[in-house]
């Protein structure tokens, strides 16, 4: 069943932060929302900051990201970039960008990127309704 999925990682400056087997990706770029699946061709892809849909068997995981680059080869999707946070739910989500939030950061730069995204996600959470899943 390996040649059923895609391997993504998904790196931050601290390191990984999701390295999962997934069936199905839909991903946030500047002309809409980019859906990647197993054998795809090579890519490069800017990523807009947002919200990732991942497909792990015959779940969905919610990875809330600033935007970056994700280059994938069909087997492996790598996407680069300066924070992430994982979630198994519109909620578990949200709660995993208000920790991240709430943590005291040096560079307040980063603390604005994070607010702009998060607020960027929950309007799309709000707008998108169950639109948000991932077909098979």
């Amino acid at each position: 069943m390996a040649d059923r999925t895609l391997r993504l990682v998904v790196r931050t400056p601290e390191g990984a932060v999701f390295d999962e087997a997934v069936t199905s990706l839909r991903l946030p770029t500047d002309t809409g929302q980019l859906g990647l699946r197993p054998r795809a061709e090579p890519t490069v892809v800017v990523v807009e900051p947002g919200l990732l849909l991942a497909k792990v068997q015959d779940e969905l995981r919610f990875l809330a990201t600033a935007g970056g680059l994700l280059r994938c080869d069909g087997f492996r999707a790598t996407l680069l970039t300066p924070v992430a946070v994982i979630g198994d739910s519109e909620r578990g989500v949200a709660r995993a960008l208000d920790e991240t939030l709430r943590a005291p950061r040096a560079d307040l730069e980063l603390r604005a990127a994070l607010q702009r995204l998060e607020t960027g996600i929950l309007l799309e959470l709000r707008r998108g309704g169950r639109r948000d899943r991932v077909h098979d």
